[in-house]
């Protein structure tokens, strides 16, 4: 976990050449003082510098480039199959990618990538040729600046009839989003791709925005009724807590796995916990605890009106 991490600090330097803490500690769910431990360890072996300001942060040096052989063969193989899997979803963008792989490796011509080792299936169970067409569209307008008539459910089951603005398309935790602006309520906001009945492609383009919210947008920060949320985990779902939450909120307290985070208390979140059946035990707050309850309660007054 901590290797990847480093790995993925540097590359974001080389593809940015400047990043936040904060950008860092909400992207991998670590801490700013595991952050600043990381970075101390980079800057041994990679040139970095701190920026200073409000719009500072770490960067790189320019000269700094990693050697055209920083892949091996084994993981040379591995990203080729990696994108040929992901061309499913934006056939272009991966075909492209490829042949500026195949023509600066070395490894190029003695590899015969085995893709059928890997594969990325965007879609949920069931039809899932609907879901990738609307990732395709909704790419396409992302390049063109083509604005896009939505019906859109959201998690309370509320239907909306819109006109968005994509700008991004985020893949998270699985699930693929949408980073738009909303014409309905003037604001940027995150649609669940799987969420989306595509009307038509409007007529025309938009003006392309900033998006520099879409880091809060993507981290718990963003919620307005975060609460400290007290989890006690089972040891066989440790790993998914973890990888959930982020391994500085998972402790072992007294042969107990206890999980601490600041979390929205809402729908989303209990119907999450009881994902995980008896795994797992809320201990704090006392509203959560009672939300789960009612949750529970209903399905078992529902299951037994049909046994009777």
């Amino acid at each position: 976990m901590k290797f990847e991490i480093l790995i993925d600090i540097i590359f974001a330097l080389l593809a940015r050449r400047r990043v936040t803490a904060a950008e860092i500690a909400d992207k991998h769910g670590i801490s700013r003082r595991s952050v600043y431990r990381y970075i101390d360890e980079i800057s041994r072996i990679v040139p970095l510098y701190a920026v200073h300001g409000p719009n500072g942060g770490y960067a790189i040096e320019d000269s700094f480039r990693l050697p055209a052989t920083f892949f091996t063969e084994g993981e040379y193989s591995v990203t080729m199959q990696a994108l040929e899997a992901f061309g499913k979803e934006f056939p272009e963008k991966a075909s492209s990618a490829l042949d500026k792989l195949k023509a600066g490796s070395k490894h190029a011509r003695e590899i015969n990538l085995a893709t059928s080792s890997l594969m990325i299936d965007s879609g949920p169970w069931g039809v899932t040729e609907n879901y990738n067409v609307k990732l395709r569209v909704l790419e396409e307008c992302v390049e063109s600046l083509s604005p896009v008539r939505i019906k859109y459910r959201d998690g309370n089951g509320e239907a909306s009839e819109r006109v968005i603005e994509p700008h991004v398309i985020v893949l998270k935790q699985g699930i693929w989003y949408i980073y738009a602006f909303c014409r309905l309520r003037c604001e940027f906001r995150l649609f669940k791709v799987g969420r989306i009945e595509m009307e038509i492609v409007q007529e025309g383009t938009f003006e392309r925005k900033p998006t520099d919210g879409l880091a809060a947008a993507l981290s718990y920060d963003a919620a307005d009724n975060r609460e400290e949320v007290v989890i006690e985990a089972d040891e066989t779902v440790a790993s998914e807590i973890e990888e959930w939450l982020g391994v500085d909120c998972v402790t072992r307290e007294n042969g107990k796995i206890i999980a601490r985070a600041m979390l929205p208390v809402n729908g989303g979140l209990t119907s999450k916990l009881l994902g995980y059946g008896g795994k797992i035990k809320v201990l704090a707050p006392a509203k959560l605890k009672n939300a789960i309850l009612a949750a529970a309660a209903n399905i078992t007054e529902i299951y037994r009106d049909n046994m009777r």
